[in-house]
């Protein structure tokens, strides 16, 4: 295994024998034209069409927002530093919206006016989905996933993984990595969820899906019944959603309960039918006292690489350590020193050894991809736990670290889309391919 910091300007594809090949990297390139009016993007001329080149065209399918400076939402700011790391590389980065399978249309990037107008774009040779769910029209966001599979451009993990039972499933079928994964159950309805809790006293509740700290439960068993802590977003009145400083608080919920009529009581309430249950793994606390986990993004550059290191850290109290309910990022070797923890070294080698192995596993069951998001814990004998992977890292955690690190996940992922269109031919299908709703 490797653990390269750092992203190298040469590539080498790993054949089944062992065997591989440098990739050189181009010189700059540019050229684009511009025109028109839109409500909230710029449209292109027919000319856009041609701007084309005859270098690799990187494609990031992301959600489209109603909103003139955020029209990418979250993903904005990163498509306009990916197009311009593109430039330096002669990598042409586009947007594609949900619906590009049926009308073909993109958003090239205009930096004189820093906005994004559309146009017909053609299908790009590596396609990146950047965004973990969609609002648009579900049967939309199927037909263009299905295509970028079809045609063997899609180097995204498939949304199946962001399942955090699917995922589970595949950490413990795996003997190297099921000793990192924490007591887990499935649970169907409140019962599950109840007799669970008497199994393991201590447990938190989440929905399958990402929800980026919200709907995320502690339940606690005790002689007198229980009590029930989660995080709710309080939105001021005068926010507006898709606004550019719109910053919601989080504010920490309890509740108790006695008997299961009550806990069922309570339940109905949270809205939560299939849901994971999950024993409570004690976080390491700062001196302080504010919990702390780990986001490792893992990028393949020569193989997995580890980019950055990142804790999480929550606030005294907080249910949930997330970036989106008020945690705070900080360099993982800042975090152990703040904990009064030695060996740093060994727990950070450790933390490598675990992240990087989740990383082969997931390209082996399913083909290559670009990146990963490997989110991890520590018990209080040292020893790490995967809690889930996120195969849309964002890079929000990133820009409290040195500015250099955001710079080379976003360098990894132009160098990665250049060697994939050296040694994959589009067209082809990947290992573990498919055209279900999994993609």
């Amino acid at each position: 295994m490797r653990k390269t910091k750092s992203c190298s300007r040469k590539w080498t594809w790993r054949n089944g024998d062992g065997g591989g090949r440098r990739v050189g990297l181009t010189g700059a390139r540019a050229g684009f034209l511009w025109g028109g009016n839109a409500p909230f993007l710029f449209h292109a001329t027919d000319a856009a069409e041609e701007a084309e080149g005859d270098g690799v065209r990187l494609g990031l399918y992301v959600n489209v927002e109603p909103n003139r400076t955020r029209p990418f939402g979250e993903q904005t700011r990163m498509c306009a530093d990916l197009w311009r790391v593109g430039q330096a590389y002669g990598v042409e980065v586009v947007v594609l919206p949900p619906g590009y399978a049926r009308h073909g249309r993109g958003f090239l990037y205009d930096p004189a006016r820093d906005r994004w107008q559309a146009g017909k774009i053609a299908l790009p040779d590596v396609v990146l989905r950047r965004s973990g769910s969609f609002r648009a029209a579900p049967a939309r966001v199927r037909e263009d996933l299905a295509l970028f599979v079809r045609r063997g451009v899609l180097h995204t993990l498939p949304r199946a993984v962001s399942n955090k039972w699917t995922f589970y499933r595949l950490l413990t079928g795996d003997r190297q990595l099921q000793p990192f994964a924490p007591w887990t159950r499935l649970a169907h309805n409140v019962q599950d969820v109840y007799d669970a809790l008497l199994q393991a006293p201590d447990v938190y509740v989440k929905p399958l899906a990402g929800a980026q700290g919200i709907s995320i439960y502690r339940v606690r068993r005790s002689a007198a019944g229980g009590d029930v802590r989660w995080e709710e977003r309080v939105v001021p009145r005068d926010a507006k959603p898709h606004g550019k400083t719109f910053q919601p608080s989080t504010r920490v919920r309890q509740a108790s309960f006695q008997d299961f009529s009550s806990f069922q009581s309570f339940w109905r309430r949270t809205g939560l039918e299939q849901c994971l249950v999950q024993e409570t793994i004690p976080l390491p606390h700062t001196r302080d006292g504010r919990p702390f986990d780990f986001r490792w993004l893992v990028q393949y550059v020569d193989g997995p690489d580890i980019i950055a290191r990142v804790a999480r850290v929550g606030a005294i109290g907080s249910v949930t350590t997330n970036i989106h309910t008020g945690g705070q990022a900080i360099l993982a070797e800042e975090a152990l020193s703040l904990a009064g923890l030695s060996q740093h070294a060994q727990i950070l080698s450790r933390l490598d050894d675990v992240a990087l192995a989740v990383a082969e596993r997931l390209w082996q069951t399913y083909g290559a991809y670009a990146e990963v998001g490997v989110d991890l814990g520590l018990r209080s004998d040292g020893t790490p736990v995967v809690f889930e992977v996120n195969p849309t890292p964002g890079r929000r955690m990133l820009r409290s670290l040195d500015r250099r690190v955001r710079e080379l996940s976003l360098e990894a992922l132009v160098e990665y889309a250049i060697r994939a269109t050296r040694v994959h031919s589009p067209g082809s299908t990947r290992k573990g391919e498919s055209t279900d709703e999994g993609w």
